[in-house]
């Protein structure tokens, strides 16, 4: 018996020697994690750092130890058993105890696993088996062939404003809205917006966007310098370009130019920063999947906050953090999701199998009558491309709903504010 694993594991596992830690479970989140317990298939929570892939993991542990259930849980944030393959720190606390049900945290950090995985999935060594990872690429690229119709990846993200709003303790039962309880809401929604929603945030009172700050920095020197050959200043600075610039048009070779890169570092150094979350892409719609690859395309950050704690920002920029926020709630809901642009530019359009169904338009508000126009002729646009004969505008606080006309041709046209729309998904 190794003793060295089995006293880090203990650590790990301390319902071994006591009760379970019931601080472990955190609140309940949107992820019914407890019904893929019905299903032999191994479960990948993968998701950016922090966004509470463990405390979901502890859900499902204390649902087995009810169940009487023989779990291990194993962590490769610890420096002991980072050193081991999985199936060596398996097989020593094999001697210890027998196991049902494998629980693995951050399984990136472990170099040999999959044939483990493989080999004990197919010879049903496990009743259940759950792995989470902070990077795309342990699952989608190195080992996509050997798991390939033996899991189930299930995508983690931080708090959606629902989420959010139960980690504050406010109820969403009661409906219609009094005057004073959309009030409050309304400035939930504020520090939602400006704090995002990652589960320790929403937590806590104080020091919000130092905690932010150091999140920004694991994400860069904990997942990815100490696994790519990368120039840390370099990356870092592309980092904060691109959160200063989240929700805008941009092209590796106008990047480059900006920051004095080389236009293939700026590739290389942006899809590490998608591999482990951080960022994601959205393309242009086109029919040709050929031309969507080669346009220019839009950068989102993970989180508001992360993106208001790190970046150079201006009253002007408060338009594009909404419309970060619009973005990532259509991500979380699984929509496959584009922009328009032509003559004029739409954000969104949704697609649904092979037919856009929807467009929207994100702007703070249609007060003032330039932008006013430039948002309903951009959704309009987008509309007559894709007949479509609704379209929606998000806004920060406005209400609306108006017909426009082209041609002889009216389009009816909803204005929502984020808050209420986030609150209706």
């Amino acid at each position: 018996m190794n003793d060295e694993i089995i006293k880090a594991l203990i650590q790990w596992n301390p319902w071994l020697e006591g009760d379970f830690p019931k601080q472990l479970i955190g609140i309940k989140r949107d992820y019914d994690v407890i019904s893929y317990l019905k299903i032999p298939e191994i479960k990948i929570l993968e998701g950016v750092r922090r966004s509470g892939k463990s405390t979901l993991l502890y859900q499902i542990v204390q649902h087995a130890l009810k169940e009487n259930k023989k779990l291990l849980y194993i962590n490769f944030e610890d420096e002991v058993l980072r050193k081991y393959p999985l199936s060596e720190i398996y097989y020593a606390y094999l001697e210890y105890k027998p196991v049902e049900y494998l629980l693995v945290d951050e399984i990136q950090l472990c170099n040999e696993w999959v044939p483990f995985v493989r080999k004990s999935y197919d010879l049903h060594v496990f009743q259940q088996i759950w792995i989470t990872g902070s990077n795309s690429s342990f699952v989608s690229k190195e080992y996509a062939e050997l798991l390939t119709g033996r899991n189930l990846k299930i995508s983690i993200a931080p708090l959606s404003f629902k989420e959010y709003l139960g980690f504050k303790q406010v109820s969403l039962e009661k409906f219609p809205l009094s005057h004073q309880r959309e009030i409050d809401i309304k400035q939930h929604f504020q520090q939602y917006l400006n704090l995002g929603g990652f589960p320790a945030i929403a937590l806590r009172e104080i020091y919000q966007r130092e905690l932010l700050i150091n999140y920004f920095e694991d994400f860069l020197y904990k997942d990815i310098a100490t696994r790519r050959d990368v120039n840390t200043t370099k990356l870092k600075d592309l980092a904060i370009y691109l959160a200063t610039n989240s929700a805008k048009l941009f092209s590796y070779r106008n990047i480059a130019k900006a920051l004095n890169l080389h236009a293939n570092t700026v590739n290389d150094y942006v899809e590490y920063m998608k591999e482990v979350f951080l960022f994601d892409e959205l393309s242009k719609f086109d029919y040709a999947l050929k031309k969507q690859y080669s346009h220019d395309k839009k950068i989102y950050m993970v989180d508001t906050g992360l993106a208001n704690a790190v970046s150079f920002r201006f009253s002007e920029d408060k338009g594009r953090i909404l419309e970060t926020l619009v973005y990532r709630a259509l991500k979380r809901s699984n929509n496959d999701v584009y922009f328009h642009r032509d003559k004029k530019e739409c954000d969104f359009l949704i697609k649904k199998e092979i037919e856009i169904t929807q467009a929207i338009q994100v702007t703070l508000s249609l007060v003032e009558p330039d932008t006013r126009q430039r948002e309903i002729e951009g959704l309009v646009e987008a509309m007559q491309v894709y007949q479509l004969q609704e379209g929606l505008i998000l806004t920060l606080n406005e209400t609306d709903q108006f017909e426009y006309s082209v041609n002889g041709i009216s389009y009816l046209i909803h204005v929502f504010p984020v808050w209420k729309w986030l609150l209706a998904m």
